[in-house]
Order: C-alpha cells, then sequence, then structure tokens
C-alpha cells in the first residue's frame, strides 16, 4: 500500500504536432481548441470519481447533482468533501486531492484563454493581446491579467495540453480502485480505458 501512483510522463505514442504553416492566431486557436478536449476529460474523469459515491442504479442522481452545482471548481471540491468523509485509504484520499489540486491549475489556464478578450495589433491587423478578468474577493473588484500572443504564448499553451492529457491518465488508478472499493460497478465509465495504460500502470492505492 504505497499511497502514491505511478507519475505518467508524456506518452511515447502520443503527439502534439502543430500543422505546418499556420499564423500566430491559427496556432492559437488549435492550441486553445486541444486544451479545451483534453480539459473536458478531466472532468469527466472527476465526474466518474463523483459518480461512484452518490450514483444509485436506474437513476440520475449523480448527473443532477454534478450539472446542478455551479462550477467545475465547486463540483470538485464538493467532490473532494464527499471522499474526506469515505472509509477508504488515506493514500487513495490523498491521490485524488493531489490531482484536484493539478487539474486546478490546467483549469486556470484553459479558463484564461477560454473567457479573455481578444485584440489585434491595428497597424498589422495581426492578434496581439489577449486579457481576462478575475474577481477578486477580498478587494470586491475585477483584475486584469494580459498576455502578449508570442510564440511564448503558444509554448505555454502546448505544455498546458501535455499537463492535461497526463492528468488524464494519472486519474484512471484512483477512479478504478474507488469504482472497485465501493462496488459502484454500475456506474460507467466516463470514457474508454486507455489501451496504453493496460496492464501494468494501474498502481495499487489501495
Amino acid at each position: 500500500m504505497s499511497g502514491k501512483s505511478k507519475k505518467l510522463e508524456w506518452p511515447d505514442g502520443l503527439t502534439l504536432k502543430i500543422p505546418d504553416g499556420l499564423n500566430l492566431g491559427d496556432q492559437l486557436a488549435f492550441c486553445i481548441g486541444n486544451l479545451v478536449m483534453a480539459w473536458a476529460n478531466c472532468e469527466s474523469m472527476f465526474y466518474g470519481i463523483f459518480a461512484c459515491v452518490v450514483g444509485k442504479a436506474g437513476t440520475d442522481n449523480a448527473a443532477i447533482l454534478w450539472l446542478g452545482t455551479k462550477s467545475t471548481k465547486a463540483r470538485v471540491d464538493m467532490t473532494l468533501q464527499l471522499i474526506a468523509n469515505l472509509e477508504i485509504a488515506d493514500g487513495l484520499k490523498a491521490e485524488i486531492a493531489r490531482l484536484a489540486k493539478a487539474f486546478d491549475g490546467v483549469t486556470r489556464t484553459r479558463n484564461f484563454f477560454c473567457h479573455a478578450f481578444y485584440r489585434i495589433d491595428t497597424a498589422s491587423m495581426k492578434l496581439a493581446e489577449a486579457e481576462a478578468f478575475t474577481f477578486d474577493r477580498s478587494l470586491n473588484t475585477y483584475k486584469s491579467k494580459k498576455k502578449r500572443i508570442t510564440k511564448a504564448t503558444i509554448n505555454e499553451l502546448s505544455d498546458a495540453i501535455k499537463q492535461t492529457v497526463v492528468l488524464n491518465h494519472e486519474l484512471w488508478s484512483p477512479l478504478l480502485i474507488l469504482r472497485e472499493q465501493l462496488k459502484a460497478d454500475h456506474i460507467p465509465l466516463p470514457e474508454p480505458f486507455p489501451e496504453l495504460l493496460r496492464p501494468g500502470d494501474i498502481s495499487d492505492l489501495k
């Protein structure tokens, strides 16, 4: 009972190649699209964990509770609160909490680029800057964050995509173990099990 999962590197069988010939704006759109898809896959895994805890056979109660919760952060926080009260190994609880923290990090990157205002350079008529706003509760005001659209921005997004794909793979171990321990086989898996993780990469957190 190690309490730790095997940390996966970027899988050899997967690639993230930006198509040749794209200008900076099109590269940005390509990367944002890939990040959104990878992020959504991670969110579905947390839903799978949540459903293992509250789902009942023949009902939609897990989906109703999940979709009735306002934000992804609130959904994941609710999942962690439920997990904390389960009689399962502390190592499994800690691993789910660790992955939730990592998910929160990539979520901030996803939220910035998905909710930003995009501006062009009036001289070149090319995409130049992204600006997003967050609400600071301590100051009761909105704060602005800006990013210049450069190759460094594309690299930042590429790194976030890779982190999110690896996170998705790491989530399989605690999900499958929790599903087994809670005898929640009636809960369908949120997505097809990736063959590259079979059979030796699911570590023992029991």
